[in-house]
């Protein structure tokens, strides 16, 4: 039972995850199409910097409030649980309202560190949300610790929801108005505000259907300096890990600019070019690998939960079933995406510029992926260091990288940079799991049976996508790719599922735990007599 839910609550937290970027998605290829290139430079130089102040301030609070709660919870004492919320609470808001000023009021240095001093607007548009979001990661965070997924899983679609529709809306609204590609990208950029504040809202309506019924009438468990202190400990390095994506794409942001004007190009070719790897390639490799982040929240209180308990078998079962549910999600999406990145292209964003970065950087999501799992699990067993010491030396790589690949290879250099320091995260990490729970690393088991279902659709996948080509390719237009991509995707994920089954990748408690359509897809094996 306790295995089902783990699955359910990843899968779920996955789900949500994906579908979440999925209309980020959706965003990025109306946006671009809006502001055009340029536009969608600045708006993604905003970002950036906004995710960074935000990891810095809260990112490493709802997984320490998760592992402190579910602590708390596995000795019985919901009191101290809810007493971890409201020292929490306390810290982020302080925190929230410091990256807010920070952010504000220095926009137009940040803006130039950037490369173009117009994405100033875009940066103080918003910088509101962090008046909002450490709040909501609190109360996230707590509920998270009782291995309840459901609230953050539903207030993040309908956040990215209400975000998505306010980033189209405003952004079509300034066009038409006659407003320029800056204040269009700044309008864009308050729809993390508006996103923002509906999450919160419908986490406190959850909070009044389920945290009341929570005691709290107990005798207080550690004192609020105490707390304070186990949050910080935990929230501090689980901050700086959870910098690696912004961290990554920062790198990007300082230099990529500035090392392609190094090579001739004028700001305003060198910002476009920047926004199609911030704004095509980026955007395309982050979809799948949130999946992965949707299985390291739900594996951290997991692990927390089977490590202070001291279930040494239960903390090794979820420890592979982490790594393997990663695997399954991200061998697929990594060939699926480097195979059909063409018709991709040409459906979401009009023409295929752009494509070669997209290719290369669709490599890294594998090793992100796990990268971001390893990293849950070995500070969910508390040693929350290790994946710090390896960020920065991945982090290092990856800007030494750029300086390296970029003046030769454009954008396309900037992606290998981060599918290399990707590399050396994952294997670094995979190494400290190893040694640090003194289990082997059972690669076979975790990627032999994937490998050869992502094999199989990889040649179904390559067929379709070469009869794309064939018949014309990018210039049969993009409502034609659209619907050859929805083909090629379609059938991909299809043989793929088809062939997980038949080679019994998944168990039958693991399958019939996926939300809503693992009990379905149980039931249609049984009848077809791949399992009993």
């Amino acid at each position: 039972m306790r295995s089902q839910n783990f699955v359910r609550g990843a899968m779920l937290l996955a789900s949500a995850a994906m579908l979440s970027k999925f209309l980020g998605s959706i965003y990025t290829i109306v946006l671009q199409n809006i502001i055009g290139d340029h536009g969608m430079g600045l708006f993604q130089m905003a970002y950036p910097i906004y995710a960074t102040l935000l990891a810095i301030a809260t990112a490493g609070f709802p997984v320490a409030i998760s592992k402190l709660v579910a602590e708390e919870v596995a000795q019985g004492d919901l009191a101290a649980a809810r007493h971890v919320l409201r020292v929490s609470g306390w810290l982020l808001t302080l925190g929230g309202v410091f990256a807010f000023l920070l952010l504000y009021f220095f926009a137009p240095e940040w803006a130039i560190i950037a490369g173009d001093p117009d994405s100033v607007t875009a940066i103080r548009a918003i910088s509101p949300a962090l008046l909002i979001v450490p709040f909501l990661s609190a109360i996230r965070g707590y509920f998270q610790g009782y291995q309840w997924m459901d609230p953050t899983a539903y207030s993040q679609v309908l956040e990215q929801f209400v975000r998505v529709a306010t980033i189209i809306g405003l952004s079509i609204y300034f066009v038409h108005v006659g407003f320029s590609e800056r204040v269009s990208a700044a309008g864009a950029a308050f729809g993390a505000v508006t996103g923002a504040l509906t999450g919160l809202i419908a986490m406190l309506y959850y909070w009044r259907r389920r945290g009341r019924y929570i005691p709290s009438d107990m005798m207080r468990g550690s004192s609020t300096k105490l707390v304070t202190r186990k949050l910080i400990y935990y929230a501090l390095p689980i901050s700086i890990g959870a910098l690696v994506v912004p961290l990554m794409h920062n790198v990007d942001v300082i230099t990529v600019v500035n090392l392609l004007k190094g090579t001739g190009e004028n700001q305003g070719l060198a910002t476009t070019q920047f926004g199609l790897l911030s704004g095509r390639a980026f955007k395309l490799m982050m979809l799948p690998t949130t999946l992965a982040a949707g299985i390291g929240v739900a594996v951290m209180p997991a692990i927390s939960e089977a490590f202070t308990l001291g279930h040494r078998a239960l903390l090794m079962d979820r420890i592979d079933m982490s790594i393997r549910m990663t695997g399954i999600l991200a061998l697929p999406a990594t060939v699926g995406l480097l195979l059909a990145a063409r018709p991709i292209n040409v459906a979401l964003f009009t023409d295929t510029a752009g494509t070669g970065a997209i290719q290369v950087l669709a490599l890294a999501i594998l090793f992100a992926s796990l990268q971001t799992t390893t990293s849950a699990l070995l500070q969910g067993a508390g040693w929350i260091y290790r994946p710090v010491l390896y960020l920065f030396i991945s982090c290092l790589v990856k800007l030494v990288a750029n300086f390296v690949f970029v003046p030769k290879f454009g954008i396309a250099g900037a992606s290998l940079a981060t599918v290399i320091s990707y590399i050396v995260a994952a294997v670094l990490n995979l190494w400290a799991v190893r040694r640090l729970f003194g289990e082997r690393l059972h690669l076979h088991r975790w990627f032999f049976r994937p490998l050869i279902a992502t094999s199989i659709m990889c040649g179904a996948v390559f067929a379709l996508e070469r009869q794309w080509e064939i018949l014309g390719g990018e210039a049969l237009g993009r409502p034609a790719a659209a619907i050859a991509t929805c083909v090629i995707l379609g059938i991909g994920v299809i043989v793929y599922l088809f062939a997980i089954l038949v080679s019994g990748t998944l168990a039958k408690d693991e399958l019939a735990s996926i939300p809503h359509l693992g009990p379905r897809l149980l039931s249609f094996c049984r009848r077809i007599g791949l399992m009993r």
